[in-house]
């Protein structure tokens, strides 16, 4: 398989996230028992990649345990825990090296009794050879060259300290996709919350991310006139005018819902306190409205807040899919250094894809 083959592969995937595109081989006959399924007709779908190393290692169960900037990818209420001024960043290799990058950055600043929070995130399906309708396998001296397929977005949120125990967010996010000859754009918004309910270490939180607007793809890739020869006999030379028709795409609106426990650490956890070592376990779900109901499970391990090791299961349950139970396990670590008053985190994640064999994500996080 070429490698340009690979990366239009994977970047189909990336853009759908639904494991019955990787399907190869196989044809798909809708069965009677079959559930109704709307995987693959929602825009901006890279809004569903998990952001962040610590997240990614604990198998996207992070909803409830994630704080600091990174949260505003997951739950934004969850960045009214920090003090002082924070900054993130995250880096994301997707599908082994298939050139296809998703980068992040964010950052918090506390205002009243909350915080104020801006985020950015950038996808890459990297660059890929162009093609036309006379060069279909590239190299039309009309087109030369190569493409890339990107999509931004951009997000401010407030979280405020509702109570001593209670944190509530809402947001705004800007997303754009496509290419030089065509893209799309939307609006969303996100609300969320978080409640430590101080019996037995446990936390639950909820968000409900990407209610928002539809978008149209536009531009001169969707609306342009082909003037090649036509030699089939009926009138030829002339210009053929092309539009290709889009529809609507709305964004992919969905709801999380996390428990998180504090097994062993401080004071309010399961099995009491402990100075030195600490265990926190995640169970998350998410209900998106172009995916089956996926839930997914992580366990942190820490030493003296310095050390992490980290392990976690995405189970992905799109019927007619390829997923394995061995797909979607997650393992990895961080370490958390003292530097000018402040504290810095490094974080790394290796998460496995099945067919589509890897991601790996680097992040850091700068705050107390």
């Amino acid at each position: 398989m070429s490698q340009t083959t690979l990366r239009l592969m994977a970047a189909a995937v990336a853009l759908s996230w639904s494991g019955a595109a990787l399907a190869q081989g196989t044809y798909i006959t809708p069965g009677a028992a079959d559930r109704t399924t709307r995987v693959g007709t929602r825009g901006a779908n890279f809004l569903e990649i998990g952001i962040g190393a610590r997240a990614n290692g604990l198998g996207s169960a992070a909803v409830a345990s994630i704080e600091g900037p990174g949260a505003l990818f997951w739950n934004p209420a969850n960045i009214a825990a920090r003090e002082g001024l924070s900054a993130f960043a995250s880096y994301m290799q997707l599908f082994g090296n298939s050139g296809i990058t998703d980068v992040a950055g964010a950052i918090t600043v506390p205002v009243g009794q909350g915080a104020l929070g801006f985020a950015i995130q950038q996808y890459s399906s990297g660059t890929i050879a162009r093609t036309t309708e006379q060069a279909p396998d590239g190299n039309d001296p009309a087109f030369p060259g190569t493409f890339e397929w990107v999509a931004t977005a951009v997000s401010g949120h407030y979280a405020r300290n509702v109570t001593d125990r209670l944190t509530a967010a809402a947001g705004v996010r800007y997303a754009q996709e496509g290419i030089d000859f065509a893209h799309n754009s939307y609006v969303g918004l996100d609300i969320s919350t978080r409640f430590r309910t101080g019996l037995y270490g446990l936390t639950v939180a909820a968000s409900l991310i990407n209610i928002g607007s539809t978008g149209q793809f536009n531009g001169p890739g969707i609306t342009r006139a082909i003037s090649a020869t036509r030699n089939n006999g009926q009138a030829t030379g002339r210009t053929l005018p092309v539009e290709f028709g889009t529809r609507d795409a709305q964004l992919p609106t969905a709801f999380r819902f996390g428990v998180l426990s504090s097994v062993l650490g401080d004071a309010e956890a399961l099995l009491g306190s402990n100075p030195s070592h600490s265990v926190v376990a995640e169970l998350d779900f998410n209900d998106a409205i172009d995916t089956d109901l996926q839930s997914a499970l992580g366990v942190e391990y820490s030493y003296k807040k310095a050390y992490y090791l980290r392990t976690g299961k995405r189970f992905f349950n799109e019927q007619h899919s390829p997923w394995r139970f061995a797909d979607g396990w997650s393992f990895g670590g961080g370490v958390r250094l003292p530097a000018m008053g402040r504290h810095i985190t490094f974080d790394y994640a290796w998460v496995t894809m099945g067919e589509l064999q890897h991601n790996q994500v680097l992040s850091f996080d700068l705050g107390n």
